[in-house]
């Protein structure tokens, strides 16, 4: 009989030690079941975040390639820019010319009473030759604006589309 109890005692026991077993592996499955949810979790997260770093190297490419697009073309204006200011600057050189002779004309004028009439003509010619260039120069600014109307015109175009990539930047942010 005490045989009995001491194997009923060992019978509890082990069921006592079998349910904290079960209990541990009962838990232990759902931790790993939690473990597997997290990383395909993780791997979602993962591959939407491939997806989304493809993307946005395509639009650095697209967006390089539009940058040197522009430094090409900014480079060709300021080179017709630099031209147009030699240009500039050779029409004023002549200008000066032009005036620096008009000026010795005058001091001619008064030291020979003589040649009043050669010398207005003189002054009329050089009078011409002065409005040619000044309508040389006249015609060089015009074209100089329209230059530097052109190149704003690029910069508003480039403005545009940095915020219509913006505005398809922010939907794509909206819809996720």
């Amino acid at each position: 009989m005490v045989f009995a109890f001491v194997l009923c005692g060992l019978c509890v026991y082990q069921w006592n030690r079998e349910v904290g077993l079960r209990r541990d592996l009962a838990a232990s499955n759902e931790d790993l079941y939690k473990r597997k949810e997290t990383i395909q979790g993780l791997e979602q997260t993962v591959r939407h975040a491939q997806e989304e770093i493809a993307r946005l190297e395509q639009v650095r490419k697209d967006l390089t390639e539009t940058r040197l697009a522009n430094e090409r073309t900014i480079g060709a204006l300021t080179n017709e820019v630099e031209r147009i200011i030699r240009q500039r600057d050779g029409v004023q050189n002549q200008l000066d010319q032009y005036k620096k002779a008009l000026d010795v004309a005058n001091d001619n004028i008064r030291k020979q009473n003589d040649d009043i009439k050669r010398q207005n003509d003189m002054i009329k010619e050089v009078a011409r030759q002065r409005d040619e260039k000044t309508a040389e120069y006249a015609k060089l600014a015009g074209e100089y604006n329209k230059v530097v109307k052109d190149y704003n015109k690029l910069v508003d175009d480039v403005n545009k589309l940095n915020e219509q990539m913006a505005a398809a930047q922010a939907d794509r942010d909206k819809r996720k």
